[in-house]
This record gives structure tokens, sequence and C-alpha cells, in this order.
């Protein structure tokens, strides 16, 4: 009976050992009295209609913070209501979420990736830094980068900031989609192809030729616009058109070289002052005439009312001034790097007629209220409708600088990529808006009268995280989130290899090969390794395998 009561004796320590090994990792319920629980994370993403890829990212990314011991409840938003809530809320109401930068050609300067999304001064309504990151260091250095001329050196200062966002983690790049798009060959001809927008740039409808009778080209959308006001405009679903509908003073061209637009072009007479030559015989589509007071007034309206869009590139100005009948002189406060291929590339030029009178006219506080029913620019197409849901359409400017050579541009919004897949197949469309999907690209290569086209992502998709508060204000935390991206997988399993992997810091695309840093700190898909990390920083786990912050 003895030897019995000794057997049993031994059995319960060995049990009890292995009980206090297994809470060494998971922590005991007596370890974490007192001590709080790790909140439940809500994180958000677009519908599965809307981008199926990033809707199982967000799930999978999901999964492996639950491993962790982390509450995680993803909640799918439609997408104007998620850009909402990330940017524009005065109250950040979000743990994390998934969203995309798309790689609009002027995002080739890094000064959009780098300072205007991280930059304190952009933690604001409608600003880029969603979220709330803010390193003095950083703060400086990204100011440097934009002061410094010799392209060299500010390249030097741009990898140093890839470097400091590897390490303190505001954002994880998940991956860089390559775009591939289809259009009708038997129909139009003549599409320029672009990295990081592919064939729906701002020059493919200008320079595109009809085949046939039918002189309207038909776009198959899956998302709407959100506003027709170009100073609230933020979304790459807006500005597709309204760069249509209003000329800047530069364009990119298709070899990403700054090309004259309303500018006939431009004098830097020293680092702080730029003339600029506006092109002769241009009209509103009112028919008023466009001139250097309408360029002057568009920059004093947007510096006096602000537009959190385009603050990063509207705070270099310090003032605007009318020096000759065709010439507006823009004063710096210091020097601008890349003002040109940013600056004058990106502000549209408004109708003074129309906008000096908005705010009284129309009974509002601040011009970004305003509806903005029926755009009034001098772009190479004006705005005919919008049936908001269904459709929008222009119609080209034939007295346009550049007439377009079709007669308009119906964009057509489906309900999921299939439509679009489908609408492409039947002749419904003439080319699609946005990349297709993974499964779709071969099946779009196999109709016969389509041209799939294929081009370089310098935009990337990733995982934000609000640093304001709990959990993700702790950087060990962050780290440790660093490690649970399954990188592969999203390429092999989601994008089928139509693309490639990102990382912590990553923020400009390997495509953008000059200014992309390939060497920054690195973190590997590894648990067991995200675990070690919040161990050591003083995280623990109950006995069911929660976790719980550290002991403050």
């Amino acid at each position: 009976m003895a030897k019995t009561r000794n057997i049993v004796v031994v059995l319960l320590v060995l049990v009890l050992g292995l009980v206090v090994v297994g809470c060494g990792e998971e922590g005991a319920d007596v370890s974490v009295e007192g001590l709080t629980q790790v909140p439940e994370v809500t994180m958000y993403t677009t519908t599965a209609e809307y981008d199926p890829v990033r809707y199982e990212a967000a799930f999978m990314v999901a999964e492996n913070w639950e491993e962790l011991g982390i509450d995680v409840n993803v909640r799918p938003l439609e997408f104007n209501s998620l850009i909402e809530r990330v940017f524009d809320a005065e109250e950040k109401d979000f743990n994390a979420f998934i969203l995309g930068w798309s790689g609009r050609i002027e995002r080739l300067d890094p000064d959009m990736f780098l300072y205007s999304n991280f930059h304190s001064s952009q933690d604001m309504p409608g600003g880029n830094n969603a979220y709330g990151y803010f390193n003095q260091e950083y703060d400086q250095l990204a100011e440097a980068q934009r002061e410094e001329m010799e392209v060299e050196k500010r390249q030097e200062v741009v990898h140093d900031l890839q470097e400091m966002l590897a390490q303190d983690i505001p954002k994880i790049a998940l991956y860089y989609r390559d775009e591939y798009q289809a259009y009708n060959h038997e129909k139009f001809d003549n599409f320029i192809v672009m990295p990081g927008e592919g064939i729906y740039n701002e020059w493919t409808p200008v320079e595109i030729e009809p085949l046939t009778d039918d002189t309207v080209l038909e776009i198959a959308s899956t998302q709407d616009l959100d506003t027709l006001n170009p100073m609230t405009a933020q979304t790459v679903w807006e500005w597709k058109l309204l760069r249509l509908v209003y000329d800047k003073l530069v364009r990119l061209s298709p070899d990403v070289e700054p090309t004259p637009s309303a500018a006939e072009g431009w004098e830097i007479v020293d680092d702080v002052t730029v003339d600029v030559t506006l092109r002769d015989g241009m009209d509103f589509h009112d028919g008023e005439e466009v001139t250097v007071d309408d360029v002057k007034f568009t920059f004093d309206y947007m510096l006096e009312w602000g537009v959190p869009y385009f603050d990063t590139f509207l705070n270099p100005v310090d003032s605007v001034e009318v020096v000759a009948d065709d010439v507006v002189r823009f004063n710096l406060v210091e020097p601008y790097a890349p003002f040109i291929t940013n600056t004058l590339a990106q502000i549209p030029i408004l109708p003074e007629h129309i906008w000096s009178g908005v705010v009284d006219g129309e009974e509002i506080t601040h011009p970004d209220e305003w509806d903005n029913p029926e755009p009034i620019g001098s772009g190479p197409f004006k705005f005919e409708y919008w049936r908001r849901g269904e459709e929008i359409k222009l119609a080209a400017n034939e007295e346009h600088f550049t007439p377009p050579k079709i007669d308009g541009l119906l964009q057509v919004l489906y309900g999921h990529a299939e439509g679009v897949l489908g609408a492409l197949e039947q002749g419904e469309a003439d080319m699609n808006a946005w990349r297709f999907e993974p499964l779709h690209i071969e099946q779009a290569r196999e109709i016969d009268h389509l041209t799939l086209t294929e081009a370089p992502d310098i935009g990337y998709y990733y995982v934000g995280f609000n640093l304001r508060e709990a959990p993700f204000d702790n950087l060990e935390l962050r780290k440790a989130m660093a490690h649970t991206v399954d990188y592969d997988t999203i390429i092999d399993a989601l994008i089928h290899g139509y693309g490639q992997a990102g990382g912590a810091g990553a923020v400009l695309s390997p495509a953008n090969e000059f200014w992309a840093n390939d060497d920054m700190t690195n973190y590997e898909f590894d648990l067991e390794r995200a675990r070690e990390i919040l161990e050591e920083a003083g995280y623990v786990w109950d006995s069911n395998g929660r976790l719980y912050l550290p002991e403050e």
C-alpha cells in the first residue's frame, strides 16, 4: 500500500511539474493576478467582394495573433466606410486595419510614403498618419530628405528612414501585387502601360485610338466614387477620374519624366523660388479663360482652408505671386526636392469664378462640405453625369491642348470581380479599372479579343496599427507581431505568385529600385520567436493561453 502511495505521489509530482513547465510558457492563473489581459483587437479590412486577397490576408494574420493568445475580431467594411473610420474620423476607433496604397506614378518619389504617411504633423483627421506614429528623430530626417537637393545624399536619408520604420513598426507591408489588366484590342489601340498604374493612367484615355464606330471607352470597375470634390477626394478611385477633369500644371510622362501640362514650362530660379509659365489659350469647361489668377487662387485657397490629403505637398509653399501675365512664382519655405514631381503634378487647378463663392453661396462653413455636383475643370474630359452606384460618364474636351481621340469615357460599376471579367469576356467592357484577381489572370489571357498587360506595382498592402492605445502602443508587442506574417503563404496561396513579399518598414516597393532599402531589419515568419519576444518583455499567459500585459 505504501508503495502504491509513493507511486501516486511521484506521478502527482510529475504532473505538477509538467503543469509548472507549461505555465512557464503560457502562465498560470495565479501569475496573472492583478494583471490586465491584452484587450480584444478589432482588425478592419475590406469586404471579400471588394478585394478577396485583403479579406483573406486579414483572417490569416488574425489566426496567428490568436495563436499568441490575443482575441481578434476581424470586421470587413465597405471601402469608403473603412477610409472614413481610419483616416477621416476625429477619434481613431480601431486597433488595426488592412489597407493599401495604390502606386500612382508620382509616388515613385519617396516623399509621399515617408513624409506624408509618418511625419507627426500628418496625424490629423484626413491626414495620412493614421497610426499616430511619433518619433522626433524620424520627423527631422523626413524633413531633411525633402530639403536635400543632391540625389545621392537624399537616397542615404531615405534608406535610413526605412530602417527606422523597420525598427518602430507602425505598420507591416504584407505584399506587393503585380498590375495585371486587359483591354479589348479589337475596339481600341495604343494603350499606355505605366508602373504602378497599369493601363488606367491619365495618358491612356487621351492617347487610345478607336478601331470601330464605338468611340466611348467603357471601363469596368468594382468601386464607386465617394465624392466629386477635389478638396476632399483622397482615394485612387476619385483621382483616376478627377485628374481627367481638372488640369494640373505638370504631368509625369509614361517614362516618368515631369512634362508640361497646364504649364508651358518652369524655371528654377533658386532652391526656394520656382517660376511657372502658364500655357496660353486654355479655357475651363464653362468657357471661362484659365489665367494665372486661377493658379494663384487655387494654391492660396487650399493653403487657407486646408486640404489634409494634399497637406504635405502644399506645406512647402510659403506664398504664390503673379509676376507676369502668364507667370506664377512659387516662393517656398525651404528647398523641397520633389516640388515639380509632387506638388505641381498633383494639385488640380480650380476655377476662381466658381470656388471663390462656394462657402457663402452654398451656406457651408468649409469648401470640403460642398458636393461639387457638376465639376468644372479645364482637363481633357468634361464631366457629364454620375449615377451613384451605377456609372459615371465623361465627354471628350475637343478644345483641350491634348484632345482625346475618343468621344468619351464611361465607367460602369460591377458588384464583384467575376462581373468585371464577365463584362470583358462578353465585350460589354473595354478594359478593367483595377488589377485582376489572381484566379482571373490566366482566364483573361485565354480570351482572344483581350490583350493582357502587366506592370510592376509601386504601391503596397499593409496591416497598420493604432499606436495611441493598448495593445499596439507597446513596441515589443509590435516586434512580436512582425514575426506573425506568413509571407510565403500569402504570396503562394493568396496572390498565386503574382507579387512579392513585404516586411516591416518595407514601404517602398522593390520596383522602385533607386529609393527602396533592400538591407533593412528583417522579421521572418516565426511564431516561436514572437512568443519569446513577448515573454522577454514581461507578457504572460494564463492557463488558457490568453495573453496578459506586462506588470506596470
